[in-house]
């Protein structure tokens, strides 16, 4: 035969029968959907397929395989494998008139994974990823998950969303799903990845207190009320629950004429008051609150400080649970902006407390701070959101911690605290050396993060 007319043969019979790769034909036919293999019953023996989905209505035959065999007289869309089969592989196949299509391969005994999860962003800004779970069989498994940024687990994000931290942000995550089902073999898959979203964050400062009051002045009554002895009348306890050696009086808390609030710990006029560790007190202070005149609830709370000097001095600017009172401490939850602590005066505190991180240890993290927190102003803030708490220094994130379990207690109001204490847990041992110590408080701000957060006037 001349090579030309066997060319236009062999062109003729490539149309008739079709050539399929994938679940698609050399005429161009895909299948919209490939075909699914599920259970018919509780057994794990049974099995039901449904056709694929195709863009033209096919005249096709079925073909089930096992261990990539195909089994003879397995030709419909029902298949019952026997009990030698069990944990082996099957496979169904639909093939025809216009191509073959093939399911997943599974095993027999284990739930059967048709389409794979897969997460998604609930909107353009990123908050919150959702997993699909994809199509299994049995239908009563339950599905099980476990978030990941890059190979590591996020520690205690289990559930179908998760609400990436702005440490997230630039980063990729998936899921891995489990399948459980009572009888069956447990199945495991990850979904694809996908990239968190860098979102801007807007402030709008909503509220101020810039000290600008006369020199010596207290406080702002309207705002801030001292809150005076050495914890012995407070639920806390003496020490208010830290061991801590100082007793506060309002006194000791002034504005100077740099427009600052200055708190003051001196051992001067301590011996006329009494302590709960039986003698006279060692040192007084002041601690002042926004209990019952301001709230705040979300956003981003910050403050500009100077922090102190020596050892065994502790200065704070933290927050409370406004439910304190009927919710005692760590139920009512506290949020510390700043820690400062005179014995590591290169390192800024940020952590959380609540019941289930132990109430004294917390979560959270320090930054170490080169310049140190005592010779200049630095800028502390907290970006205070439903589902996050996030630590700045001088505007630079060091620090995040996520909504996940019962512990996240800062969902309600809070108040602010500005303190200086004296020895106790955190502060250590004072230098003997040390008769006064000061911090300094140039401003404080409130401001709400893209329209979430509130000031609340009692």
């Amino acid at each position: 035969m001349p090579m030309k007319s066997l060319n236009a043969l062999l062109a003729f019979l490539i149309f008739l029968v079709p050539v399929t790769v994938g679940g698609t034909s050399a005429q161009g036919v895909a299948a919209v959907t490939p075909p699914q293999i599920s259970y018919a019953d509780s057994s794990g023996m049974s099995f039901l397929a449904t056709p694929a989905k195709w863009t033209v209505t096919p005249k096709n035959t079925y073909q089930w395989f096992v261990n990539g065999k195909a089994v003879a007289g397995a030709t419909s869309l029902k298949f019952k494998a026997s009990a030698k089969q069990k944990n082996q592989r099957i496979q169904f196949k639909e093939y025809g008139s216009v191509g073959t299509s093939l399911s997943v391969v599974g095993k027999i005994g284990q739930v059967i994974v048709n389409v794979k999860p897969t997460i998604a962003l609930a909107d353009a800004s990123g908050s919150t990823v959702i997993a699909n779970p994809g199509v299994f069989s049995p239908k009563t498994a339950k599905v099980s998950y476990q978030w990941f940024k890059g190979p590591l687990e996020i520690a205690g994000a289990t559930s179908s969303t998760y609400v990436p931290a702005a440490i997230d942000q630039g980063f990729k995550v998936f899921v891995s799903a489990k399948y459980s089902a009572k009888g069956f073999v447990d199945n495991k898959f990850d979904s694809p990845e996908i990239e968190v979203p860098v979102v801007a964050r807007t402030y709008v400062q909503k509220w101020q207190d810039e000290f600008n009051l006369p020199a010596g002045s207290a406080p702002d009554s309207t705002i801030w009320a001292p809150e005076n002895g050495d914890g012995s009348k407070a639920a806390a306890g003496g020490g208010w629950g830290n061991r801590e050696r100082q007793y506060y009086i309002p006194t000791l808390a002034t504005i100077t004429s740099a427009g600052a609030l200055q708190i003051d710990a001196t051992t001067t006029g301590a011996s006329d008051y009494n302590c709960y560790y039986k003698t006279p007190c060692e040192w007084v202070s002041s601690k002042y609150i926004t209990k019952d005149k301001i709230g705040f609830k979300y956003g981003r709370i910050e403050a500009r400080i100077k922090g102190p000097v020596g050892a065994g001095t502790w200065g704070a600017f933290w927050m409370l649970g406004a439910d304190i009172d009927s919710r005692l401490w760590p139920w009512c939850g506290e949020i510390d902006v700043t820690e400062l602590v005179g014995k590591s005066p290169n390192t800024a505190y940020g952590y959380i407390h609540g019941l289930l991180s132990g109430g004294f240890g917390g979560r959270g993290t320090t930054v170490d701070m080169p310049k140190g927190f005592a010779d200049e102003y630095h800028t502390y803030a907290v970006d205070w959101l439903p589902e996050s708490i996030d630590w700045y220094v001088d505007g630079v994130l060091f620090g995040s911690q996520q909504k996940k379990d019962k512990d996240w207690v800062f969902d309600h109001e809070f108040y602010l605290v500005v303190n200086l204490a004296m020895g106790g847990n955190l502060g250590g041992p004072i230098d003997a050396a040390l008769k006064q110590a000061s911090m300094s408080f140039d401003w404080i701000r409130f401001s709400t993060i893209n329209g979430v957060g509130e000031v609340i006037k009692r």
